[in-house]
């Protein structure tokens, strides 16, 4: 079972492999052995990070309307991408790290998996916050507001981190225990969205 450590390490490093293709079309490579945890987390970061690109380019003003709903229809889908992995990674977590007597635990409403979803949003803040405190072309106003950002997402991140650790230790423990949190987004399923079952328009 990979460490917090390791799997920060995994989130950092499928930032840094997408950076170098930096191509929001690339697929994520299998970096780790298929259906590993390794793997799993690799390929969640690797969703964030292009669709944290992607959220940048919907945001342009010289796309035609039809260009701009395509990459909001790939968001879409890359954020229920997101969920089902982060999901998928709630259960594999609480099946390795929840012990059988963890039943009598506290409950703790944020699970390890979410907590590490955030964690891994933040390292792609940090990233492209450095990358704004290091451009050749910005002025001293926004390098100096860059960095106030990154020191506070630095500090952030040493929180999280703890946090993360602390909860890692209470779950391993049984001194606490939660429930795998599934999102149910309604509206991506044709089934419970009643804009596309009961007719459009």
């Amino acid at each position: 079972m990979p460490t917090l450590d390791r799997i920060l390490g995994l989130l950092e490093a499928a930032i840094e492999d997408y950076h170098v293709r930096d191509r929001w079309d690339s697929p994520c490579p299998p970096a780790f052995a298929a259906g590993s945890l390794e793997q799993a987390w690799y390929a969640k970061a690797w969703i964030d990070t292009v669709q944290w690109h992607l959220e940048d380019e919907v945001r342009r003003t010289d796309l035609a309307a039809e260009d701009l709903l395509a990459i909001k229809r790939r968001i879409d889908a890359l954020n229920q991408e997101r969920t089902d992995a982060v999901e998928d990674l709630d259960r594999r977590m609480a099946a390795l790290l929840q012990p059988e007597a963890s039943g009598n635990g506290v409950l703790r409403t944020e699970s390890l998996a979410w907590a590490l979803d955030r964690l891994c949003i933040l390292q792609l803040k940090r990233y492209h916050l450095r990358a704004e405190v290091s451009r050749s072309d910005a002025d001293g106003e926004h390098v100096a507001a860059c960095s106030a950002r990154l020191a506070a997402a630095d500090a952030q991140h040493a929180d999280l981190m703890s946090a993360c650790s602390t909860l890692w230790a209470e779950l391993a423990s049984g001194a606490v225990r939660y429930t795998p949190y599934r999102q149910f987004k309604l509206y991506n399923d044709p089934a419970t969205n009643p804009a596309l079952y009961g007719g459009q328009g």
